[in-house]
């Protein structure tokens, strides 16, 4: 996956100007954290709050993707619960993670490491707790 991608970028754009509090996890996680893994999807860590949700449906709004109000109260299931993005691309949301029950995201979020791509701050999971999960 190319993380240079403009669509990407965009994405994390918007996430990022609407301020929702996520973390990139697993594949691309991986390949920020220096490792090789190859992946066609992308999956989020978000913190699982009404506030929170209202500010991913607005990202994913300005984005292009459609106003899903549903997010806001929807069970987000890992690997059944995705979206696509602009360029193809699968979107997993995810509200808790394995392995990591004994950290909030908030937590992760304290160490976790940030990439600057193209001006775009992206929060990805410290490959400690990568490793854990």
């Amino acid at each position: 996956m190319d993380v240079f991608d403009e669509e990407l970028l965009k994405f994390w754009r918007s996430l990022e100007e609407h301020q929702v509090v996520y973390i990139m996890v697993s594949g691309v996680d991986t390949n920020l954290n220096g490792y090789q893994r190859s992946t066609e999807d992308i999956d989020i860590w978000i913190e699982d709050t009404l506030e929170n949700r209202k500010k991913l449906r607005s990202a994913l709004f300005v984005y292009g993707m459609g106003d899903y109000q549903i997010i806001e109260q929807m069970q987000f299931l890992p690997g059944w619960t995705d979206f696509n993005l602009k360029n193809g691309t699968r979107l997993d949301i995810m509200t808790s993670m394995k392995g990591l029950e004994n950290f909030t995201i908030l937590d992760c979020l304290a160490v976790s490491q940030i990439a600057e791509i193209d001006g775009v701050k992206i929060p990805f999971l410290h490959i400690n707790q990568l490793i854990t999960n």
